[in-house]
């Protein structure tokens, strides 16, 4: 039903130095030569410069449209929630693999079947594809969930992005749109969980407490519904890793 997919290395494409015409320059008598040549220089010092500008826009762009590609595929099989697996992927046009080419995406979480980026960034030195898409099913071979990980969002931090201080988010209320949620928390999602009719979006963000110094971490979720409309309070959990590692149990 799956297969697995090829990986392409991205190869990079830089743009050759552009080099000055070479040859002999004869001794020019007319007063206004110097001016001429100025006046060349500056031009062709405009040109190289617009070119750069040129190459850096293009180059965002495609990083922008590379990244939002996960985005955009996870949406397209959430429409397809209640199919068969394989209509699914099929009226979708996603490829999906039974396993992830990165040993701990594979040991992260229960998945039937993936789609994931060709691309890779480091999340507290370990190293995952940018994205991911887990797809499951049930157990009549329809599609289930799927769940979108960003995990470029958690490559600066593990424990997300950073703000000055708590994030407020009493204003997130049932019937606020999506604009209203982005507006208060300016952050992006680091997953996305479709399942049924609803929607959760999860964030991650962390602060440092001005006295102490101590790192205060949390995980905010908003689930909207069939409307696309928050249908109820944000969920705001503490997220402190270094409090598990450093925690003693009781036998």
């Amino acid at each position: 039903m799956f297969h697995k997919k090829r990986r392409t290395k991205v190869s990079d494409n830089p743009a050759g130095n552009l080099q000055p015409g070479s040859g002999n320059v004869s001794e020019d008598k007319n007063p206004g030569s110097g001016k001429s040549r100025s006046g060349r220089g500056l031009k062709a010092a405009a040109a190289v410069t617009a070119a750069v500008v040129l190459l850096i826009s293009a180059g965002f762009i495609w990083l922008t449209l590379s990244g939002s590609q996960g985005l955009r595929k996870s949406q397209k099989l959430a429409k397809k929630i209640g199919e068969p697996v394989e209509k699914a992927v099929s009226s979708a046009g996603v490829e999906l693999t039974e396993s992830s080419d990165y040993e701990y995406i594979n040991e992260l979480c229960t998945f039937t079947s993936l789609s994931e980026s060709g691309r890779s960034t480091n999340v507290y030195n370990v190293r995952l594809p940018e994205w991911t898409i887990y797809c499951s099913e049930n157990s009549f071979g329809k599609l289930e969930s799927v769940t979108y990980c960003d995990f470029r969002v958690l490559s600066s931090n593990i424990n997300g992005e950073r703000k000055k201080g708590a994030v407020d988010v009493s204003s997130i209320t049932p019937g606020k749109t999506s604009s209203d949620v982005d507006s208060v928390l300016k952050m992006k999602p680091y997953q996305i969980v479709y399942a049924g009719t609803s929607t959760s979006k999860k964030y991650r963000y962390y602060y440092k407490n001005k006295q102490s110094g101590a790192v205060k971490a949390y995980i905010i979720t908003v689930i909207f519904g069939e409307d696309g409309k928050v249908n109820s309070p944000a969920i705001v959990e503490s997220s402190n890793f270094i409090l598990d590692v450093l925690r003693v149990e009781n036998d």
